[in-house]
């Protein structure tokens, strides 16, 4: 008589019940690392259409703007208005909060040395620094919200507002 192949109930039962509590166990982490990419695919695109605005202020030797809205965000020529690239920001989700500084800033124009002019030509203010963060921020260690800090002479950094300040990935 031959030995019958095949797993009994109580193997099946065992592996079910320890993979059930890896994927319980490994949820919240991977909900961080979820948010984190998301917070991290906002911020480089964001941080894409500020160096885009300022190579194409040099490139074309005029001003050009960066502008935000609800929807997203545009790299357009100043003179004329026409539009030269525009994203959603948030890149397909509606769970990140994305704030300027100051507060009430939504664009930063950029001169034709890739120079921000402070104010803009409608005489707003401009955007110094855009933090992109989760509105429901995990609760597993490893979150990470991130700036994108627009500088003086008109670059563009991606920066980590929680590391300390002699980290190279600190805000200034």
């Amino acid at each position: 008589m031959r030995a019958a192949r095949g797993f009994t109930l109580i193997e099946l039962m065992t592996t079910i019940a320890v993979i059930g509590i890896l994927l319980v166990a490994s949820v919240p982490t991977m909900r961080g690392v979820i948010e984190n990419s998301r917070i991290r695919s906002a911020s480089e695109s964001l941080k894409y259409g500020l160096m885009l605005a300022r190579t194409e202020a040099v490139r074309r030797n005029t001003r050009v703007a960066f502008v935000t809205d609800a929807t997203g965000w545009q790299v357009r020529t100043v003179a004329g208005g026409e539009v030269l690239h525009q994203a959603a920001g948030t890149e397909g989700t509606g769970r990140l909060e994305i704030t300027m500084t100051p507060a009430d800033a939504d664009q930063v124009t950029f001169d034709a040395f890739g120079r921000v002019l402070n104010p803009n030509p409608d005489d707003s203010v401009p955007i110094e620094r855009i933090d992109v963060g989760s509105a429901v921020p995990p609760e597993a260690a490893g979150y990470r919200p991130l700036s994108v800090q627009v500088l003086r002479g008109g670059t563009a950094r991606l920066c980590d507002p929680a590391a300390d300040a002699d980290d190279p990935r600190a805000c200034q």
